[in-house]
């Protein structure tokens, strides 16, 4: 029975000192990395290693992931549509040309001057004139602009701004998504390295203690440890090739990731959550377009009350008549109304009454669902943190303990101690997490 209690008693004071040494190796490399100005660039020995920081990794995916790339295009054409729009608002200049060769002069006409009974005076000649002449051109050039269109032009021009804010709220979201998922996915890593950094020694220390005593307790641990090792390692290749394939790097990259504790958000409640949220949501943003889009398109059904009313103006050279003069200038008004078509109009503005509606109905369940995802992202969060602090906490009155226990008991706090630094480093992790994830709602990295 002695036996086996020392069995137990190395078998918990090496847990301590392997869970010790894995603990603050990466977060002193960290600090050290931190404290440097200007830290030296190394290469590592093997091409296939990659030592990465959280800000590099979402600089990588940022320049290398082809979907927002797709994004950048979409909101450069949708800002070419909407500075196309904005030209009809000026006057077109347009002009024409027009020319047919007949194969005879087309008619003519008698010209005289008739007397008051219609019987021709002495005198009179007679002159027989082409009504259109064989070869016939006509040349205008002409300013147009329309007027009451103005209001159907002004609608177009809010629909492709709306086009292009949407876009840019859809590459905005794309991007909160995609640094959120990198943050995530890294510290998710990190957590599992670390985790199998610590099986890994616990491992090698129990075999070797195992050579020299072999207990079966702790031959049952080994196995266990071993059977966790097993899963942490899958973990580990599953977020690696999640994170590879975020950062378009190849597939078998090894990375080594360094990054500090990222510091608290500047948000003390649920509410503060929510309205921050809010104020810099991506899907707010393009919902809110979405009203813009149904009142511009208002505009232009109620455009089919009125008149379609134009000014203009040109020049014209004509050679079809020889009896008109070859130079005309003319200045004038168009207008057309279309009186009747069965109810269209009628049927188009309930439309866009509708289109409204569901305008205004959607930017409210988009704003709800953003609102409600922070609240839940904030309690994560400060739960998290909390546990984070507590950990902490709790790490530091084992150590206080273990000083003050003597005798069997220490062996036990010791075994204690251990447990706390393991808890911690899982705090930490999901405190990362979840700080990821409040973060990224915010539209912060």
């Amino acid at each position: 029975m002695t036996s086996i209690s020392n069995s137990r008693s190395v078998f918990f004071h090496v847990l301590m000192l392997v869970s010790l040494l894995v603990v603050y190796r990466p977060l002193a490399r960290a600090a050290e990395g931190e404290a440097k100005s200007n830290p030296p660039v190394s290469l590592p020995a093997n091409p296939g290693v990659r030592w990465l920081t959280l800000v590099e990794a979402q600089k990588l995916a940022l320049d290398n992931n082809k979907s927002l790339s797709l994004a950048r295009l979409n909101v450069e054409e949708k800002g070419h549509a909407a500075a196309a729009a904005r030209k009809d608002y000026f006057p077109k200049v347009i002009g024409s040309d027009t020319y047919f060769h007949f194969n005879d002069d087309l008619g003519s006409v008698v010209t005289f001057q008739r007397g008051r009974l219609g019987i021709l005076p002495p005198g009179s000649r007679i002159i027989n004139a082409t009504v259109i002449n064989q070869d016939s051109n006509l040349a205008a050039i002409m300013v147009g602009q329309p007027i009451t269109k103005l209001i159907a032009v002004n609608a177009a021009v809010q629909l492709a701004r709306a086009d292009q804010d949407v876009a840019q709220a859809q590459l905005d979201k794309g991007t909160r998504e995609l640094l959120s998922g990198v943050a995530q996915a890294y510290y998710g890593l990190l957590g599992a390295q670390r985790i199998e950094a610590v099986l890994e020694m616990q491992v090698s220390l129990l075999e070797q203690v195992l050579q020299a005593k072999p207990v079966p307790e702790l031959r049952i641990g080994l196995v266990e440890i071993r059977q966790g090792l097993v899963q942490v390692r899958g973990q580990v290749q599953d977020l690696t090739h999640t994170l590879n394939d975020l950062l378009s790097l190849p597939p078998g990259t090894v990375l080594e990731l360094v990054d500090p504790v990222p510091a608290e958000l500047p948000v003390r409640s649920v509410e503060d959550a929510a309205q921050l949220a809010l104020a810099s949501s991506p899907e707010v943003r393009e919902a809110e377009q979405g009203i813009a889009k149904a009142e511009a398109a208002m505009k232009i059904a109620r455009m089919a009350y009125l008149p379609d009313v134009s000014v203009m103006g040109g020049y014209a050279n004509q050679t079809s008549a020889s009896y008109i003069q070859p130079n005309i200038g003319f200045v004038g008004v168009t207008g057309s109304y279309t009186f009747f078509e069965w109810g269209k109009k009628r049927d188009i503005k309930r439309q866009r009454d509708l289109d409204m509606a569901l305008a205004h109905q959607n930017l409210q369940v988009v704003t709800d669902k953003v609102q409600l995802d922070a609240r839940k992202a904030y309690v994560a969060y400060d739960q998290a943190r909390e546990a984070y602090r507590l950990s902490g906490d709790m790490v530091q009155a084992r150590k206080e303990a273990e000083k003050a226990a003597s005798g069997p008991a220490a062996m036990q706090a010791k075994a204690d101690t251990s447990k706390a630094e393991l808890d911690r480093m899982k705090a930490e992790i999901e405190y990362r997490v979840a700080h990821a994830k409040l973060a990224g709602l915010f539209g912060q990295p």
